[in-house]
């Protein structure tokens, strides 16, 4: 996604991942094993899309090294 001018000639930067994906993302490195949608949606603080939220942040990480996948629901 490229970055893009306005008129005022500032940049405006793709927005980062958001506090639910952050508490997302901490859930699964901490995890000892995989985790199902059900038990992500469980420890975090607000009900949220958690499928969307997986889907985002398996797009943020798809070029840093990182394959966020689903294997056996998990």
């Amino acid at each position: 996604m490229a970055n893009k001018i306005n008129k005022n000639n500032i940049l405006n930067f793709p927005k980062g991942i958001s506090d639910t994906e952050s508490e997302i993302e901490a859930i699964l490195f901490a995890a000892d094993e995989p985790l199902d949608e059900e038990t992500i949606e469980s420890k975090i603080s607000k009900k949220k899309d958690i499928l969307k939220s997986l889907k985002k942040l398996q797009n943020h990480y798809l070029n840093r090294g990182i394959n966020l996948i689903c294997i056996a629901g998990k």
